[in-house]
């Protein structure tokens, strides 16, 4: 079954902001995604003064695109 972007996006929304109750995509921290055969590309943009913010969002997202078919 081939992944298409709104699949990705779709995966996305469970990955929320840390500390609050809002998904990355409804944020618009997704800025692109790309699908290549079975590589996934995507690109976020954070705006955050906390470090740890970027990385607790980047292994969510990881996680959440990992468990797509």
């Amino acid at each position: 079954m081939a992944i298409h972007e709104e699949d990705i996006r779709q995966a996305l929304k469970v990955v929320k902001f840390p500390g609050l109750t809002r998904d990355i995509v409804s944020f618009g921290f997704v800025k692109a995604i790309a699908v290549d055969g079975g590589k996934i590309s995507v690109e976020l943009q954070i705006s955050s003064a906390d470090p740890d913010a970027a990385a607790q969002i980047e292994r969510e997202a990881r996680a959440a695109l990992e468990s797509l078919p």
